[in-house]
């Protein structure tokens, strides 16, 4: 068991890791259900694929991605950071990332929207770091 926690909210589903550029470190994010229903992303860091995880931004106050830490450019069209995948620094099966440019493409839904969960207009959006100290 890598991780698990008695909320079954806080590990809900899409996790992926990835190889940090550079480095012999891999970064695990896995989608969550917040107290406020909304989804978000939690992260955690290992010297190795098989390391012992060490959380980063792994809660709902303190989350990787969260629509309250983010910025959106022509204003919030969202309030859920769901299902996605960190744009990769290669073309292989590696899931390289470049820890000086991350970005992250997910989907997300207008916060007014209801209804039956498979006819919800999700939507894409692209999450870009501007605090990199590279």
């Amino acid at each position: 068991m890598v991780l698990q926690d008695s909320n079954k909210y806080a590990l809900w589903e899409a996790s992926n890791i990835y190889k940090i550029k550079g480095t012999n470190t891999y970064l695990l994010l896995v989608e969550a259900i917040g107290s406020d229903g909304k989804r978000y992303f939690r992260s955690w860091t290992a010297n190795g694929i098989t390391g012992s995880w060490t959380p980063l931004a792994a809660t709902e106050s303190n989350p990787f991605a969260r629509a309250n830490n983010v910025t959106f450019p022509s204003g919030a069209w969202s309030a859920d950071i769901s299902h996605g995948e960190m744009i990769r620094s290669g073309i292989d099966q590696t899931m390289e990332i470049d820890p000086c440019r991350l970005q992250y493409l997910y989907q997300g839904k207008n916060p007014s929207a209801g209804g039956d969960y498979n006819l919800l207009p999700w939507k894409l959006g692209l999450l870009t770091q501007t605090n990199s100290s590279c």
